[in-house]
C-alpha cells in the first residue's frame, strides 16, 4: 500500500507555476501543512492542501531573464560579455543529476544515444522555444558535435567537457540574439506599408529552424512589421511602438549579459529531466530556495491564476476558484498574458519574459491594480486583444472549498426537478469530509440525482481522491493501482466506512481535470457507477512524482549556500481498476460535449516525451454496471439538443476559429484586413452579449450552499451578484457588458446539458423501476 503522504497533481510540472493569488506552498497554493510529494503540477488548492512538490515552477522555455524596466531605450551595447565559466561545482551537480535519473527515475534508463539527442534537442528549445534565433547550421553543427554524446560527457574524467556544450551553445545563442537585435532595431525605425497584400507566419516551436542569416533578417523584419502594425490598430504613434520594441530588445540583451553559470546550468539539465519525461523538473538552488521560502509564507496576493510558458508567452493553464480573476471572469483558460502594467502606468512587454519574472510583476499589495494586456486563447493577431484592470487580492480559503448548488430544472411534462451540483477545485486536505456535508445536505433538499463537477481540477491529494470515491462505492473496494518500475503493483483501496448516497450520480470533467481528479472518474467509470460528461478527454496525467535534496547526494564539502538545488522525478504510473492507465489516454467520458478546450493544446500528449500509455492486470472488483444500458439513449438525447443550442453553436464557432489558428498561425500584414478582422470580432461580442441577455430569463433557478451555510444549518440562497469588472478606457460599452455578463454563474452550456442528461437518466431509472433512484420524485410546479 503506497504511503498516505502524496499528493497528486495533474498538469505538467515543468509548464505550471502559480501566477497567483494566495497561495503559498507549491502552486504557490496557501497549504498549512507542508508534506513531502509525489505530484507533477502545483496544488493549486487555496485551501488547505499539504502539498508534495515544489511549486512547479515553470522552467524557462528561454534562460533568458528579461527584467522589462532595467534599460533605458537608448542603451547601447556592444554585444553579449563573456559568460562566467563554468567551475567543478556545476560538473559535480550535472554528474549527480544524471546519475539519480538514470538509476531512480521510473523509466531505468540510462543517457545512451537516443536520451542524448532528446537532451540536446530540448536544450535547443528551452533556449529558443519560437525559432527565431538559432539557425540551421548551429543546430546541424552542435547536432554532429553532441547528438550522441551528451550522456559520456556528463559522466566522463573531464570536468571541463563534461557540461562544456551547455555553455558552448548558450554563446552561440547569445551571439544570434545580438545579431537579430541589431536587425530588429534598425527595422523599428523603417517605413512600412501596411497597404500591401502581405502576410506573416508567427514562429512557434512547430517552424523550421531559421535557414540562414538571411532568412533571419527577413522573419525579424516581418515580425517587426507585424509590431508596428499592432502599434497602429492600437491607436498609438510609430514613435511609442519604437520606443516600446526598442526597450524590449534592450531588456532581451541585458538579460542575456545577467546570466550566470546557474542559470545556463538550470536550463541545461532541465533539458536533460524532460528528455525522460515532461513531469521531471530539475531546480536551481535559488528555484529550490525560493520554494522553501513560499513553503511557509501563507499567503501572496496577486489575481488567482496559474501560468505556464508556451512558446515565449506566459500563458493562464487555470484560474483559481474565489480569486480576482475567477470572480472577473474575462481571463480565461489559454489567454497569453503579452504585457503587464502597475495600475495606470504603461505595460511592460512580457513576451519571451522569464515566466518567474511575470509571476513577480503580477502580484502585489493586496488592493492595488494590475493592467494585463491578453492575446485571447488561440489567437495570433496580438492586435485583437483584451486591456483588463484587476484588483489584486487575497484568495479566500472558502472560496477554494467544496460547494454546493441546487437547480432547479423544469420538466417538459410540467414541474421541476432538484438536481443537486457539488463543485470541488482541489483534493485538500478533508476533502472528503467536506463532500461528504454537502451530499447529506442535498439529500436533506430531496435533490433527485447528483451532479460531482471536477472540471479544471488539477489534482491534488492522493487518500482524498480514494476517500472521495469512497462515497459512491462500498467499503474496501480497489480505486487505483500504482506500479513502480521494479514493477510491482500496490493497490489503494475505499476506507470501512459505509457509502453515503447510491442514488443516480454524474461526473462533469474537462481537459484541465488531472491526476487525482483522473483517478476518481475513471474508478467510478469503470465500476459503472457514475455517467462520466466533457470534453473529449481529461489531461491523461498517470504518473507520480517525489522530490529529492541534492545537498544530501553530494560530495562532502560541497558548499551549502546556496546548494545545488533540488531535483523532481518520476517514480510510479497510476493505473484504473480495470487496468487501464489514465496517463496519456486520460478517462474518455460516456457522452462527450463540444468544449473550446478541446481545440487547445492542452493534455499529456501535447507535451515532449511523455510516457506511453499501457496496462497491468485488472483489479478484483465489483461492475455494478448501473449505467450502460442507458447510455445510447442518453447520448441520442444529448446529442440532439446540442445540435440545437445557440450556447454550443458559439462554442463550435470558437472550436473551429481556435483550430484554424492552430494549423495556421499566420496574420496579415495589411492595414484593412486586419481592421476589419478586429470590427468583425467586436460584431461578433455584440451579438453574442444580447443573445445571453436574451436567455437569461430562461436559466434554470440556482441556489447556493457552502460548507459553512450547512455547519450553521442556513438554507440554500441565490447566488451573490459578482462585482462588475473594472473596465478600461479602450474598452467599448458593448464588450464591457458582455464581460459583465459572464460573471452570471448560470451561464454554463456544459453544467446545463449535464443537468438535462441528468434529469433523462432518471426518468428512465423511474421507467425501469430501478432502486437507484432513491431520492424524491419530481417536485411539482407551483
Amino acid at each position: 500500500m503506497a504511503p498516505k503522504t502524496h499528493v497528486i497533481h495533474g498538469l505538467p510540472a515543468f509548464l505550471w507555476v502559480a501566477l497567483l493569488l494566495a497561495f503559498p506552498f507549491f502552486s504557490w497554493a496557501a497549504e498549512t501543512t507542508p508534506a513531502v510529494s509525489d505530484a507533477s503540477a502545483p496544488a493549486t488548492n487555496a485551501a488547505q492542501a499539504p502539498s508534495v512538490v515544489p511549486p512547479d515552477v515553470d522552467k524557462p522555455k528561454t534562460p533568458l531573464d528579461m527584467t522589462g524596466n532595467k534599460t533605458a531605450p537608448d542603451q547601447k551595447h556592444s554585444g553579449p560579455k563573456p559568460l562566467i565559466v563554468h567551475t567543478e561545482r556545476d560538473f559535480e551537480i550535472g554528474h549527480e543529476v544524471a546519475i539519480i535519473m538514470e538509476g531512480s527515475h521510473y523509466l531505468q534508463k540510462p543517457i545512451d544515444t537516443e536520451m542524448s539527442q532528446r537532451w540536446l534537442s530540448n536544450y535547443f528549445l528551452a533556449l529558443d522555444p519560437n525559432h527565431l534565433f538559432f539557425l540551421q547550421g548551429d543546430i546541424d553543427e552542435f547536432t554532429a558535435k553532441y547528438g550522441n554524446n551528451l550522456g559520456d560527457l556528463i559522466h566522463g574524467d573531464s570536468d571541463e567537457a563534461a557540461v562544456a556544450p551547455a555553455f558552448e551553445i548558450f554563446k552561440r545563442y547569445l551571439q544570434r540574439v545580438n545579431e537579430d537585435v541589431g536587425v530588429a532595431k534598425k527595422a523599428a525605425h523603417d517605413k512600412f506599408d501596411f497597404t500591401k497584400d502581405e502576410s506573416f507566419s508567427i514562429p512557434t516551436n512547430k517552424s523550421p529552424w531559421l535557414k540562414d542569416a538571411a532568412t533571419a533578417e527577413t522573419t525579424w523584419r516581418k515580425e517587426v512589421k507585424a509590431d508596428m502594425l499592432n502599434g497602429l490598430l492600437e491607436k498609438k504613434t510609430p514613435d511609442a511602438t519604437v520606443k516600446r520594441l526598442v526597450k524590449r530588445y534592450d531588456s532581451l540583451l541585458l538579460a542575456g549579459q545577467e546570466m550566470d553559470d546557474m542559470d545556463v546550468m538550470e536550463a541545461y539539465l532541465s533539458a536533460l529531466t524532460h528528455a525522460y519525461d515532461p513531469h521531471s523538473d530539475y531546480f536551481s538552488p535559488e528555484d529550490a530556495q525560493d520554494f522553501s521560502i513560499r513553503a511557509i509564507n501563507l499567503s501572496v496576493t496577486g489575481i488567482g491564476a496559474e501560468l505556464r510558458s508556451d512558446d515565449g508567452y506566459a500563458t493562464i493553464e487555470n484560474v483559481i476558484p474565489g480569486g480576482p480573476a475567477d470572480l472577473d471572469k474575462r481571463l480565461q483558460m489559454g489567454d497569453k498574458i503579452i504585457a503587464v502594467g502597475q495600475g495606470n502606468s504603461e505595460p511592460v512587454d512580457a513576451v519571451d519574459m522569464k515566466l518567474s519574472k511575470v509571476v513577480d510583476m503580477i502580484r502585489g499589495h493586496k488592493g492595488s491594480t494590475v493592467h494585463l494586456v491578453i492575446l485571447p486563447a488561440g489567437g495570433t493577431d496580438t492586435a485583437v486583444h483584451k486591456d483588463l484592470f484587476l484588483k489584486r487580492d487575497v484568495v479566500s480559503i472558502k472560496d477554494s472549498l467544496a460547494k454546493a448548488r441546487i437547480i432547479q430544472h423544469p420538466l417538459a411534462g410540467g414541474g421541476t426537478e432538484k438536481i443537486g451540483v457539488v463543485t470541488l477545485p482541489e483534493f485538500y486536505n478533508n476533502t472528503a469530509t467536506d463532500v461528504a456535508k454537502l451530499i447529506l445536505r442535498l439529500k436533506k433538499e430531496q435533490v433527485a440525482g447528483i451532479i460531482l463537477d471536477v472540471r479544471n481540477n488539477g489534482g491534488g491529494l492522493l487518500d482524498q481522491a480514494v476517500d472521495l470515491t469512497g462515497l459512491f462505492v462500498k467499503p474496501h473496494e480497489p480505486v487505483v493501482q500504482i506500479r513502480r518500475s521494479d514493477g510491482n503493483i500496490d493497490q489503494l483501496e475505499t476506507g470501512g466506512s459505509p457509502e453515503i448516497y447510491s442514488g443516480p450520480l454524474l461526473v462533469m470533467v474537462n481537459k484541465a481535470s488531472a491526476s487525482a481528479t483522473e483517478i476518481v472518474a475513471g474508478a467510478l467509470q469503470d465500476y459503472g457507477r457514475a455517467i462520466i460528461v466533457g470534453d473529449q478527454s481529461t489531461h491523461g496525467k498517470g504518473t507520480v512524482q517525489t522530490l529529492v535534496s541534492l545537498m544530501q547526494q553530494m560530495p562532502l564539502g560541497f558548499p551549502s549556500d546556496p546548494g545545488p538545488g533540488s531535483l523532481k522525478l518520476t517514480i510510479q504510473k497510476f493505473y484504473r481498476v480495470a487496468g487501464g492507465s489514465t496517463q496519456q489516454k486520460g478517462v474518455v467520458p460516456d457522452i462527450v460535449l463540444p468544449s473550446l478546450l478541446d481545440a487547445l493544446e492542452l493534455g499529456e500528449t501535447t507535451l515532449p516525451f511523455y510516457l506511453p500509455y499501457d496496462t497491468v492486470p485488472p483489479s478484483s472488483f465489483d461492475n455494478l454496471n448501473l449505467a450502460a444500458t442507458y447510455l445510447p439513449a442518453l447520448h441520442a438525447n444529448s446529442l440532439a439538443r446540442v445540435t440545437a443550442s445557440p450556447d454550443f453553436n458559439y462554442v463550435r464557432c470558437d472550436i473551429d476559429y481556435y483550430k484554424k489558428k492552430v494549423q495556421d498561425p499566420t496574420v496579415s500584414l495589411n492595414m484593412a484586413v486586419r481592421q476589419k478582422q478586429m470590427d468583425d470580432m467586436k460584431t461578433l461580442n455584440a451579438q453574442r452579449k444580447k443573445d445571453l441577455e436574451a436567455r437569461k430569463a430562461t436559466r434554470d433557478t440556482m441556489l447556493e450552499l457552502t460548507l459553512d451555510m450547512v455547519d450553521k444549518n442556513l438554507p440554500a440562497a441565490p447566488p451573490e451578484d459578482k462585482k462588475p469588472p473594472v473596465v478600461s478606457e479602450d474598452e467599448s460599452q458593448a464588450d464591457a457588458d458582455f464581460a459583465a455578463s459572464l460573471n452570471d454563474l448560470r451561464d454554463d452550456p456544459q453544467l446545463d446539458e449535464a443537468i438535462k442528461i441528468m434529469c433523462d437518466y432518471n426518468q428512465m431509472l423511474r421507467s425501469a423501476g430501478s432502486v437507484l433512484v432513491q431520492a424524491s420524485p419530481p417536485v411539482p410546479s407551483k
